[in-house]
């Protein structure tokens, strides 16, 4: 909380002195002994009135029902204590952060296109089914909707916040959020009272990417915040994947250049639990494959997501093309969007959103 220590800094002085408590009870000279501690940093943690600071910060904490977990803690995330500068305070909300098993990085764009929004919800809808933890930023687009694809498929998710607790960003996630403690947990390493400043968010990307066994890149743009998450994920030593787009998109660029660069391709989930360990693969969840088996399916079905399965098509070109009639067409693709095999998009276009054999 003392202004001008970062976490780096932190874990310095702490191993310097051996303790918090002893940082605070340093001179001014011992503190500017410590290689990055300038004489304004020295000063900053002179003044800090602990007492009263760490009381106000234990109000809000009550206040708003927040649990704490620091390095020292059992519900620490034991992957996240691994990394080279680890949150030495974690806030959050939810369930206990050492409960996760199987943690997975997913962002991306804040501007997905229908593309980005189709892979999202069904990769997360099977990753979640199958027992992964769903971690992202809760940022609009691509980790907005990879939250609510976990939620929807029952299963955990955890939002890591480049704010304090008492804020909520993006605000029209406020309801979001709240799901998202009922089933998995919001996390931030910032005080409680923090305002989402943009220099808060590549500190959060670490978290999101430091919760993990790996990364998983949907759609993301030049400059995209993604591709620090994915740098993270590299300098930590975990996974990062990447699924393929349009060699003509803008929001695929960078995706298709992290593939390139040595990011494994992904276009199923299997791509990316056949990279978890061995052990950790045994903690998931096993569920039949989100293959439809062409017996499975009518001939009207049949005929439509052929149609469906490589692109989004307008239902008027679905009439023509399979030489239906309009109510055919219409009742067959209201029963495969209940089956969760279509999706339809704006515009009436759909799209079909599994695979068959």
């Amino acid at each position: 909380m003392v202004v001008g220590v970062g976490k780096t800094l932190f874990h310095r002085l702490v191993n310097n002195f051996g303790s918090p408590e002893q940082v605070f009870r340093a001179s001014k000279n011992d503190l500017m002994r410590v290689d990055r501690v300038d004489e304004s940093v020295a000063t900053e943690i002179c003044k800090f009135t602990v007492d009263a600071q760490v009381e106000r910060e234990i109000r809000f904490i009550e206040k708003l029902g927040l649990h704490v977990a620091t390095l020292q803690s059992s519900d620490y995330p034991p992957l996240l204590k691994t990394i080279f500068d680890p949150p030495p305070v974690l806030y959050y909300q939810g369930k206990s952060l050492d409960r996760f098993q199987v943690p997975l990085a997913v962002v991306g764009t804040r501007l997905p296109t229908n593309y980005g929004k189709i892979v999202t919800g069904a990769l997360c809808d099977r990753l979640a089914s199958m027992g992964v933890c769903i971690v992202s930023g809760m940022a609009r687009g691509i980790d907005t909707l990879a939250h609510r694809a976990a939620l929807q498929a029952g299963g955990e998710t955890i939002a890591v916040m480049g704010c304090g607790l008492s804020h909520t960003y993006p605000p029209e996630n406020r309801q979001l959020r709240d799901k998202i403690i009922e089933r998995g947990a919001v996390v931030s390493e910032f005080p409680v009272t923090t305002r989402p400043e943009r220099y808060n968010f590549p500190a959060r990307n670490r978290v999101i990417s430091g919760l993990s066994h790996g990364t998983l890149i949907i759609e993301a743009g030049e400059k995209s915040g993604s591709l620090i998450t994915a740098q993270f994920a590299l300098e930590q030593g975990r996974e990062v994947f990447a699924v393929p787009g349009n060699i003509n998109s803008s929001k695929s660029r960078e995706t298709n250049r992290l593939i390139k660069t040595g990011a494994k391709l992904v276009d199923s989930p299997e791509d990316i639990v056949e990279e978890l360990s061995t052990s950790v693969r045994q903690l998931l969840v096993k569920k039949s494959a989100d293959i439809v088996e062409i017996g499975e399916l009518s001939t009207l079905e049949r005929q439509i997501i052929d149609l469906l399965i490589n692109e989004e098509i307008h239902i008027d070109r679905i009439i023509a093309n399979s030489r239906l009639s309009a109510a055919e067409v219409s009742a067959t693709l209201v029963q495969l969007e209940l089956r969760g095999l279509v999706r339809q998009l704006e515009g009436k276009l759909f799209i079909a959103t599994c695979k068959h054999e």
